[in-house]
Formats: C-alpha cells, sequence, structure tokens
C-alpha cells in the first residue's frame, strides 16, 4: 500500500513537470517538403504485342487488355499513342 501512494505522488510530479531539453521533438516540416526516400514509380507500357498464342490472348482480353490493331493496350488506356493524328480511340 505504501509503494501504491509513492508511485503515485512520483506520477502526479512527474506530469506537472516541464519537458527536459534533451528529449526535444523533432523540427516540424514544411507541408511543400518532398521526401527524397520515395522511388519514382515506373509506369505500364501503353501498347504491348499481340501474342502469338490464341489462349494467352484470351486470359489478356479477359484481364482487361484491349486489342486493337496489331497490339494491345492495358486497362485503362483511351488513346493510342501510335495512332497518326492521335485522336483514334481506343474501344
Amino acid at each position: 500500500m505504501k509503494h501504491l501512494v509513492l508511485l503515485m505522488a512520483l506520477a502526479a510530479s512527474a506530469c506537472n513537470s516541464e519537458p527536459r531539453e534533451g528529449a526535444a521533438s523533432p523540427e516540424p516540416r514544411e507541408p511543400n517538403e518532398v521526401l527524397v526516400t520515395q522511388a519514382p514509380k515506373s509506369s505500364a507500357p501503353l501498347v504491348l504485342p499481340m501474342p502469338k498464342d490464341q489462349a494467352e490472348l484470351d486470359r489478356m482480353i479477359l484481364a482487361g487488355y484491349t486489342p486493337h490493331g496489331n497490339h494491345l493496350h492495358p486497362p485503362g488506356v483511351k488513346k493510342c499513342p501510335l495512332a497518326q493524328e492521335g485522336s483514334e480511340a481506343v474501344m
């Protein structure tokens, strides 16, 4: 019981004391500061060659790839970078 009273008194005095200088908190960063440790993300190719195996082509189409002429486009590509005018849409 004496230990409990002593422990409570020690805890109460620790809460009222100011933080030590040796335990400094890290300096706040500016919001616009960019971390240098992040690696640049690589993007997937926008054009893939048409596979020679029909079964592999079927699997790629089921995975969301779009056949377009003699090549494939991954899911999410809306325009073909190989189009002459750049206005040819991928459907």
